[in-house]
């Protein structure tokens, strides 16, 4: 059975994790046709990667998940913020990632290693950017929380 404040933590990384997550995926994705002015570009992402886009923002309700329990697991376990918002970043991260690399192998029969170099790069500079941002803010939030 689940703590209260394990709950709490859960739904904390839903609330604030899911709505910028997709918004900054989103941005992502149109913010080259809007600055170029072709659609062209966003048309042939989401042609190639159409799939392996499904799997991630699916992937990415159980990461929410999954995240929120291991910060407020690393925040019972004296982890300070940074530290618990890399492992929040990370994790998420590695399964929304991991299951977009998953499919697209799956999915393309050539140019396997060259269709999953951007996913890595995404991975990388994603995990990044996330402990620095939206991980500080929910590891912040749940241990509000629990303290």
């Amino acid at each position: 059975m689940m703590s209260r404040q394990l709950k709490k933590s859960i739904i904390i990384s839903f609330l604030f994790g899911a709505p910028i997550g997709i918004l900054a995926f989103t941005l992502t994705i149109f913010i080259p046709s809007f600055l170029s002015g072709h659609t062209l570009n966003t048309i042939l992402l989401l042609g190639y990667y159409g799939k392996s886009i499904i799997g991630l923002l699916l992937s990415f309700t159980v990461a929410l998940w999954i995240g929120g329990k291991l910060a407020f697991k690393c925040i019972n376990h004296g982890n300070s913020l940074i530290v618990t918002s890399f492992k929040y970043s990370a994790v998420i991260n590695l399964i929304i990632w991991f299951t977009f690399i998953f499919i697209v192998l799956l999915t393309f029969e050539d140019d396997k290693i060259l269709m999953i170099i951007p996913p890595i790069i995404s991975f990388i500079i994603s995990t990044i950017l996330s402990t620095f941002t939206i991980g500080l803010l929910v590891s912040s939030e749940i241990r509000n929380v629990i303290k």
